[in-house]
């Protein structure tokens, strides 16, 4: 199995981090990456045109790609990298793969040692985190949930413990049953709304779930329904930690979050946050459940 520091004949995709609103964010290694690549295979050849135009690229062959391409259509751009083309993948914008198509090329260039690079570039979700006013510190991305409302809340139930603060994706037309099945499951947390990142109309609305739910309620009234795509940052839970702990109930906690696949860094980080545990302990229970 070959590593990203190993080089082979083949030529390069470069995984292309693109603007998420404001063209005048690509990178300089962006604009000359696009210029210089063989060929541009992109999620919505649109809205690259558009890039290509306002930086004067306009040599570059572009193609559409996307989770549903067929097989046929991804060997062809396999072979081509096997044959020494250099390709640039961008997503409709920001970065390849986080919530948009890419992965099913990524992991066979990655199977079949296939040279990989990336080229950083703007990402809405570490924007909206920055902007939140939320802790940085620990965060966990979700990106878009399920459609439904009871996979909704199914999917929740699983967060609703986690310390950490979280993002989500989120329509416009959603947003609103979103929120109100997240202060069901949640109850009151502090979040931050963001929308149109680095666009003219820029906004983030800050506060409780209930608060953001009546200006949101508010602006539907008055005919002015929010739109543009929204970044969605919610606190993680503060628990204080209980005096005492009893024995079987780590054990139950720490059951449940290993079905959840979680680490053991992340569980013991969970379990330590709420109960007042130290280490050594915590891991001797963890060694009796025979889970390394």
């Amino acid at each position: 199995m070959k590593n990203n520091s190993e080089t082979t004949n083949s030529g390069t995709l470069y995984i292309c981090g693109t603007p998420i609103g404001n063209l005048n964010d690509a990178s300089f290694r962006l604009i000359e990456t696009l210029k210089k690549a063989d060929l541009i295979i992109s999620e919505d050849t649109r809205t690259t045109k558009k890039l290509l135009f306002r930086y004067e690229i306009k040599s570059a062959k572009v193609e559409s790609y996307h989770d549903n391409t067929e097989e046929k259509k991804v060997n062809e751009i396999i072979k081509k990298l096997e044959s020494g083309l250099n390709i640039a993948m961008v997503s409709e914008s920001g970065m390849p793969l986080i919530s948009d198509p890419g992965f099913k090329i990524v992991k066979i260039c990655q199977e079949k040692g296939i040279n990989l690079t990336v080229i950083p570039g703007p990402n809405a979700a570490l924007s909206a985190l920055v902007l939140s006013g939320l802790p940085v510190d620990n965060f966990l991305f979700i990106g878009f949930l399920p459609k439904t409302g009871i996979k909704i809340k199914k999917k929740l139930e699983e967060l609703k413990t986690f310390p950490y603060t979280m993002i989500f994706y989120e329509s416009p037309n959603r947003i609103e049953e979103l929120l109100e099945i997240l202060k069901e499951v949640f109850g009151e947390r502090q979040i931050c709304l963001a929308r149109e990142l680095t666009k003219i109309y820029e906004e983030c609305i800050r506060g409780s779930i209930s608060e953001v739910i009546q200006i949101l309620k508010e602006r539907s009234r008055k005919g002015s329904k929010i739109k543009g795509e929204i970044v969605l940052c919610v606190c993680g839970l503060n628990i204080k930690k209980t005096e005492e702990f009893d024995e079987s109930v780590i054990k139950n906690e720490l059951s449940s979050l290993i079905k959840q696949g979680l680490n053991k860094k992340d569980i013991f980080k969970i379990i330590m946050n709420k109960y007042k545990i130290n280490r050594h302990d915590l891991y001797n229970i963890f060694i009796k459940l025979n889970k390394f």
